[in-house]
């Protein structure tokens, strides 16, 4: 092969390379099909054309004028609606509904072109809020449901003071046939699962999983798994036990299942340009955008984000109370511990603790003790925090931090309400946390959190395990 062929080659095979990390950055819920899209205009442009578009100029913030390509901070409105009109007719997600449109997720991707970071910061469906343009307080999924796309934009920049520059929506289909388009999509199960609603007696959405361990779910299954509000796992005596917290969960359960996407988009995609053709089949059929998001935004993004990497997308919930409006159990937002990740999506450079990547491993004696870190650290903000099984022969909790994240532990120390040892990990990427929960603690108590190991003492190993690199 001559060189210049050579570098041709290199050439496509790069831009396959960029644009599949552009499907990372912000594929949630139908962005994925709009960056397909922008990888086959040239050959396809009449087919990207076709693409259903709203015009939501009076309502969405303009980009910067002063920014250029590689400088500008993005924040992308992305709603998955639970239209069901173009599902099968036997679906179990059918049940009910007559083809409505409401919100049934809620996520706003930060993109920031300077250092290359992007972000996902779901909105409880439930979160009780103004309504723009009207004089009534309700879930804020409401006002996608009663003033489409430019009621919900104006309601989340009016209560929490972060522009929207784009908006993307995807129904469910689109949603499985992502899902489909990828090929099956694999998640970690450390007990059987299943949604039922005890109140009805039956399952709200179809989705069951016997079995325990890395499992392939495919689009209609994985829609299933994404939207069960009636979430069980089963114990160890053969009970089905019903998680509390079902919004919060369920957006554990998403941003986990999204990551799980945006591996499966590098590891299968760069290395199959016919992904993308399957991604625009989708765009066409379910996927709407708005009129500024042109495909050349799309390729100029892929410039900024050609290295990046799936495991530093980072992902946030608000920060939300769980209250009562009468009978309607409803989420309020935490005004206080909301403004960290707030700054981040107004445009600052957040120095918030709470903005780094935390994670969990945990033996099996300790996995209950796990979960429950886990759900806690979500409700104060913290977003998805994966769980990894690892040997671990430390008695209690140790947090090993990486690099510039010591600020970080101490938070995470504090949340943890119970003293912990800290410990600098040298090949841990910075600003990340590990909670190592092991063992039953020794006689002597919990360590200390005032005990730190000295920089150069023998480096802990933060460990593998299956569910890490499940779907990898």
């Amino acid at each position: 092969m001559s060189d210049r062929a050579s570098r041709r080659r290199q050439r496509r095979l790069n831009r396959r390379g960029w644009l599949q990390r552009l499907v990372i950055i912000i594929n949630v819920f139908g962005i994925a099909f709009a960056l397909g899209a922008a990888y086959l205009i040239r050959a396809s442009y009449g087919r990207v054309e076709a693409i259903e578009r709203v015009d939501l100029g009076g309502t969405l913030t303009p980009v910067n004028s002063e920014s250029r390509p590689g400088q500008r901070i993005l924040n992308v409105l992305l709603v998955g609606s639970d239209s069901a009109a173009s599902l099968d007719d036997g679906d179990p997600i059918r049940a009910g509904r007559q083809g409505e449109r409401n919100g049934d997720v809620i996520i706003v991707a930060h993109v920031d072109e300077r250092d290359g970071s992007a972000a996902l910061l779901s909105i409880p469906r439930d979160l009780w809020v103004p309504i723009a343009g009207t004089e009534r307080e309700a879930k804020i999924n409401s006002a996608f449901a009663v003033g489409g796309p430019a009621m919900l934009i104006d309601t989340i920049e009016a209560s929490f003071g972060i522009p929207i520059h784009h908006y993307v929506n995807v129904d469910f289909a689109g949603f499985q046939g992502l899902v489909d388009a990828l090929g099956e999509v694999e998640v970690w199960f450390e007990t059987p699962a299943r949604d039922w609603n005890t109140q009805t007696n039956q399952s709200q959405t179809g989705f069951e999983m016997l079995q325990r361990g890395c499992q392939a779910l495919d689009g209609p299954l994985a829609l299933a798994y994404v939207r069960s509000r009636f979430y069980q796992t089963m114990d160890d005596d053969g009970v089905w036990v019903s998680e509390p917290a079902s919004d919060l969960n369920r957006i554990r359960r998403q941003q986990g299942f999204l990551k799980q996407v945006a591996a499966k988009a590098i590891s299968s995609g760069s290395r199959n340009p016919f992904v993308f053709s399957g991604l625009v089949d989708v765009a066409v059929e379910h996927v709407t955008l708005d009129q500024e998001l042109t495909p050349a935004v799309l390729l100029d993004l892929g410039g900024a984000f050609r290295e990046f990497d799936s495991d530093s997308l980072q992902a946030y919930s608000l920060p939300a109370e769980f209250g009562w409006v009468g009978s309607a159990s409803v989420l309020f937002a935490d005004p206080e511990e909301s403004v960290p990740i707030l700054e981040m999506y107004r445009g600052a450079e957040s120095s918030d603790p709470r903005t780094v990547r935390v994670e969990i491993v945990h033996t099996a004696d300790t996995a209950d003790a796990a979960v429950t870190v886990s759900h806690n650290l979500l409700i104060r903000g913290f977003g998805e925090v994966p769980l990894n099984l690892a040997p671990l022969e430390h008695a209690g909790v140790e947090l090993r931090y990486g690099p510039g994240a010591r600020q970080a532990a101490d938070v995470v120390a504090q949340e943890m309400g119970e003293p912990v040892r800290l410990v600098e990990v040298g090949g841990l990427p910075g600003r990340t946390v590990v909670i190592a929960i092991g063992g039953p603690p020794s006689e002597s108590g919990l360590l200390s959190p005032e005990i730190e190991q000295p920089v150069d003492a023998p480096k802990a190993d933060p460990g593998k395990s299956t569910a890490a690199t499940c779907g990898r």
